[in-house]
């Protein structure tokens, strides 16, 4: 007699490391923080995902979550560790050591810590006048 055939795993592949990424940077949020330092030198080894993660950072969609948030940006000839430094708005600090870290682990630790914080934005539930238009006829 045979066992049953059952269906271990999942159905479906995972999309891959970009599209994990970009569901992570969908999340970011500056609103608890006042201030993010990045601290890298860059003839040091494993300095790559915490460029990345400058280059997340300063998109302009992330970056108007907290227009009062300053995020500086500090290239050093010491080799030391390449570091994120996320001051709260409620005084704490969060120190992030990037050497050993890929950029979605950055990014889920950062959305888990600081983003998360953030209080979720109120949805209307009146309709706005004027915001859809017909098909095929156009404004002059």
């Amino acid at each position: 007699m045979a066992l049953p055939y059952t269906v271990s795993g999942t159905l479906t592949r995972s999309a891959g490391l970009a599209a994990a990424i970009a569901k992570e940077s969908k999340i970011l949020s500056f609103k608890p923080a006042k201030k993010i330092e990045f601290s890298f030198d860059p003839f040091r080894e494993r300095t790559l995902s915490l460029r990345r993660m400058l280059t997340l950072f300063n998109q302009e969609r992330v970056r108007d979550t907290n227009p009062n948030c300053t995020v500086k940006t500090t290239v050093v000839c010491d080799r030391s560790e390449p570091t994120i430094k996320v001051t709260l708005v409620s005084g704490h600090k969060i120190l992030f050591k990037t050497q050993n870290l890929e950029t979605v682990e950055i990014l889920k630790k950062f959305n888990e810590l600081v983003s998360s914080q953030a209080e979720p934005a109120e949805s209307s539930s009146t309709p706005v006048k004027g915001g859809k238009t017909k098909p095929g006829k156009r404004r002059t």
